[in-house]
């Protein structure tokens, strides 16, 4: 009975000791490091590895996005700063425009003195030759030496009066050109600011998109700052649930070696020895899974060493960003100064975190109208530039029709000189007939003398002949007179009356034609004269259209300037607008939004 009870008392507890200590605690090396290393050998530390290079790389494509916004930025800075050069260089090319318009319009002012000079020296010829002919028709036999003097003096100085005058000529034709050459390089220096104008424009638009693109970046680094905060936690948190099993382990072991003597009591020795080599076997696979273990430990400590020398490079490649981002922050300083105003204004929308979505959708309806309304300022700006272009083209008509006018002013002033040369021509020829009339009517008195004389010569000889035919009478003897004498003085005489006649008649002739030609030419003088008044009204209408076209021009283009600079205040006010309110939200987002965000990212 003893035995049974003894045995019965062995075989009952052998039951629970079977099932405590005479199996191995541990089946295999799987089962301990599934009881012990559950937390460091399962599925956990994975994903720590796997996090720590999606967090990487994300953080090396954040920040290669930033160096392609920086290059992108300097590269629209570049063409930016070309485009005022430009627009500089252009200003400096229509100052030098001005200045040689001015020097040009100086010239010309001299150049016309100089001709009006020119002109009161040939009139002061013509004046001297004229006093000289007539003095010379006064005292020609006296004074011939000294009038072919005084007439190559005049003459000399009628001359160089003409050789200045034709210099002047070519020095206005010169100035003329440099003119015209000077308007097509204001015009094309005006072009020139235009284009740098609207470069800017483009350039100053694409870096405000690169701007909302940095800030669309740094949002995305602050999310990937809170991922690596995450993980952070989350692998504190898998090292403390790490010891608390180490612990309960430990716990379990202390437990178990404090049974073994209890236990030894209660079997019998070969039992004992087969426990005692099953704890030998047991302890030295906890030793063994001790080592493992170890292992295990300087394994994890290596990677979260890797995992925190990366989280410091993530770090410092998140300084550079962040220093970069302050380099680029100084850039838009001064959009953030005007921004000042706006984001007091709107200061309250941070205590509206939880309408951020109503508050997007009323953003993008208002960046839909603000599109619609810069699209109709755009229609609205291209039709006044369409206006202003008609308006250029009308004041260039007008400016062309000036210059017809004023070429057909000149060119009436040349007729007009012309014919006033052709009325002292003609003036001069009747002044020679005049006194050709004079010399033809002196020999004309001088054959009626001769005449007179050979009449008398003739009474005289008449009269001798009837006294010497008197005496000859009286005497007995005559004298005669041969006929050829007698018919030589009577062709003499009505050879002289014949070529007083002719003289007279030829020079009648001569006055009435040079009269003829000098009603002419003071008909055509009087023609061209209407003609230059009528221009000369023509070039005073145009140019008062002109000056009307250009004070159009002006006010067009004042009020284009006004209207640009309140579309551009427009533009700029909602764009600010539109930016401190997306400032704002990415300033204070609300913690779903970042909750969501973040799981999207680790997701």
């Amino acid at each position: 009975m003893g035995t049974k009870n003894c045995q019965n008392a062995t075989d009952s507890p052998k039951v629970e000791v079977g099932e405590i200590d005479t199996r191995a605690p541990f089946q295999s090396v799987k089962d301990a490091v599934s009881l012990f290393g559950e937390g460091a050998f399962s599925g956990e530390r994975p994903a720590i590895k796997k996090t720590k290079p999606h967090s990487a790389e994300r953080v090396l494509a954040k920040e290669t996005q930033l160096h392609l916004a920086q290059k992108k930025l300097h590269k629209l800075k570049e063409p930016l700063k070309n485009a005022e050069t430009t627009k500089a260089q252009a200003l400096v090319e229509l100052e030098k425009a001005k200045r040689t318009v001015d020097d040009l319009s100086h010239k010309l002012r001299t150049i016309s003195e100089l001709k009006e000079t020119a002109i009161k020296a040939t009139e002061a010829a013509k004046n001297q030759v004229k006093q000289l002919e007539e003095a010379n028709c006064g005292n020609h036999a006296g004074a011939d030496g000294a009038w072919k003097q005084d007439f190559e003096s005049a003459r000399e100085l009628y001359m160089t009066a003409i050789t200045e005058l034709d210099a002047a000529k070519q020095e206005l034709r010169r100035i003329r050109q440099d003119c015209d050459t000077s308007l097509e390089a204001k015009a094309t220096a005006i072009k020139q600011a235009a284009e740098a104008e609207l470069s800017a424009k483009a350039n100053m638009e694409r870096s405000g998109e690169l701007s909302k693109e940095i800030t669309t970046v740094q949002e995305s680094i602050e999310l990937v700052k809170l991922a690596t905060f995450q993980a952070q936690q989350d692998q504190a948190k898998i090292y403390t649930e790490k010891d608390v099993q180490k612990q309960l382990h430990k716990a379990s072991l202390e437990e178990s070696a404090k049974k073994l003597p209890a236990l030894k009591k209660e079997f019998d020795p070969e039992l004992i020895k087969n426990l005692e080599v099953q704890l030998t076997e047991t302890v030295t696979e906890i030793e063994a899974l001790q080592k493992e273990m170890e292992n295990a430990k300087t394994s994890d400590l290596d990677s979260a060493r890797t995992v925190t020398s990366e989280l410091d490079n993530a770090k410092e490649s998140l300084h550079k960003v962040a220093e970069e981002e302050s380099a680029l922050q100084g850039l838009l300083d001064s959009l953030k100064l005007e921004l000042e105003n706006v984001k007091k204004e709107h200061s309250e929308l941070k205590e509206m975190e939880a309408e951020t979505e109503s508050i997007a959708g009323n953003l993008h309806v208002k960046l839909r109208k603000s599109k619609s309304e810069l699209e109709a300022a755009l229609a609205e700006e291209f039709k006044v530039i369409g206006a202003s272009e008609e308006m250029i083209s009308t004041l260039q008509q007008l400016s062309s029709e000036n210059e017809k006018a004023r070429l057909e002013a000149e060119g009436m002033h040349k007729k007009a000189e012309e014919l006033k040369k052709e009325s002292k021509a003609t003036r001069t020829a009747l002044e020679e007939a005049e006194k050709k009339l004079r010399v033809a009517l002196e020999e004309a008195e001088e054959a009626k003398a001769a005449e007179a004389k050979a009449l008398d010569e003739i009474t005289i000889l008449s009269e001798r002949t009837n006294v010497a035919r008197c005496s000859t009478s009286e005497s007995g003897a005559q004298i005669t007179i041969s006929r050829e004498e007698f018919e030589s003085l009577s062709r003499k005489v009505e050879e002289s009356n014949k070529l007083a006649e002719m003289k007279v008649v030829a020079a009648m002739a001569q006055v009435e034609a040079v009269k003829a030609s000098e009603n002419e030419a003071l008909k055509k003088l009087e023609a061209t004269q209407k003609e230059i008044d009528d221009m000369t009204a023509a070039t005073q209408e145009a140019l008062k259209r002109a000056e009307m076209a250009e004070a159009a021009k002006k006010a067009v283009e004042g009020e284009l300037r006004r209207w640009r600079e309140r579309e551009q205040k427009k533009a700029a006010e909602a764009a600010s607008r539109i930016l401190a309110e997306t400032d704002m939200l990415s300033e204070s987002p609300p913690p779903q939004v970042l909750e969501s965000k973040a799981e999207s990212i680790w997701g």
